[in-house]
């Protein structure tokens, strides 16, 4: 029985030294693949965003290839292994451990939420792997801010923007429904600061992200009969316009963020309403994406691809994940299909954004 105990501690240990030290630091042996992990929400609230994602990526890949096919360079294989998040922290986890301890991958491209990606800070620090995602936490929260490398617009700086685009409206009083979760919370608390900042009244309330129904929420904020309503939130997006259309509000509606799924199923309720969101794509990948998928690319597989392109070509220069996380460092900009992508010395990432209005389930762009 004490032999059987010692063999469980030797292996826990090993498995712990395995994770700590991240495994081979060089490159593969000739001849095998670069291994990248992918993780992704494939199943759950957020499966149409990972789709997506998963789409974007899986098309960088084939555009390394061809580059390669033409340009007859020697290629290293990739492999890409997917792994799902459902969306979730335990188990964006669980599988990053999998990936680095089992998979031994040389990186990882994702996830692609706050919360996801807040949940792998502290691995990263202790396992610098490199991984780039298309997603957003505030440097402040990131011990190496260019380790994860995001590649989506700073919150802060997308939800002012909205701010002022609201005030130059003529709002000048805005009742904010956000939820708990942690990038929906920071985007209402950022849009409302920097409204109050420009001169405005604001009232506030966060729900908790599956709460079933709004009906309380909005009568509190309507009580003032605000002159707009700023919906900063995803999850609560559909109850929200359905509950504002049923108490036959007059004023203006805004949000950020609207994909073409929230626009299609709050139709026709949701016409006019205006959100910030990143531009659209370029019109190559665009036709690209069109051309594989038969369907128009959503939020966020043109950042996703981007992320995969920007891990292939530091990895094409570098040639091992360690001399990869070094060239993270100098990163400053690269010109994606979803524009320029700007990484600044405070470590903020730029994208090119642009105001949306709905307009029967459709989205139409209407100014940078």
């Amino acid at each position: 029985m004490r032999k059987i105990i010692w063999i469980i501690i030797i292996i826990i240990a090993a498995l712990f030294l395995g994770w700590a030290w991240g495994g081979d630091d060089q490159a593969p042996a000739s001849g095998e693949p670069i291994r990248i992990g992918v993780l992704v929400p494939l199943s759950g609230d957020a499966a149409a965003w990972g789709e997506n994602a998963k789409q974007g990526i899986d098309l960088a890949l084939l555009a390394l290839r061809e580059k390669c096919l033409a340009e007859k360079c020697e290629s290293t294989p990739v492999e890409l292994i997917y792994e799902d998040t459902r969306g979730e922290a335990r188990q964006t986890v669980s599988a990053y451990q999998k990936l680095t301890n089992i998979d031994k991958v040389n990186g990882i491209i994702g996830p692609i939420s706050q919360t996801a990606m807040a949940s792998l800070i502290p691995l990263i620090e202790q396992n610098p792997i490199p991984v780039i995602a298309p997603s957003y936490v505030s440097p402040e929260a990131r011990r190496n801010p260019r380790n994860p490398l995001l590649i989506w617009t700073d919150v802060q700086v997308e939800a002012e923007r909205m701010a002022e685009y609201v005030f130059g409206q003529g709002a000048r009083s805005v009742a904010i429904l956000g939820s708990l979760d942690a990038w929906e919370s920071e985007v209402s608390q950022a849009f409302e600061q920097k409204f109050k900042d420009l001169g405005g009244e604001t009232s506030i309330e966060l729900v908790q992200p599956n709460t079933l129904e709004v009906k309380t929420t909005v009568t509190k904020l309507l009580a003032n009969k605000p002159d707009a309503v700023f919906l900063g939130t995803y999850y609560q997006f559909i109850n929200a316009t359905k509950t504002l259309a049923e108490f036959n509000f007059e004023g203006s509606v805004y949000g950020i963020e609207v994909d073409q799924y929230l626009a299609t199923e709050t139709r026709p309720r949701s016409n006019g309403l205006q959100f910030i969101a990143p531009d659209f794509y370029n019109p190559n990948f665009v036709d690209q994406f069109e051309e594989m998928y038969g369907r128009k690319p959503g939020i966020p597989s043109g950042q996703a691809y981007d992320a995969a392109s920007i891990f292939f070509g530091l990895w094409r220069s570098a040639g091992n994940k360690d001399d990869v996380v070094r060239a993270m460092e100098d990163f400053e900009t690269h010109n994606g299909v979803s524009g320029e992508i700007t990484i600044t010395p405070e470590h903020i990432t730029l994208m090119p954004t642009a105001i949306f209005e709905v307009e029967d389930g459709e989205i139409i762009r209407l100014e940078e």
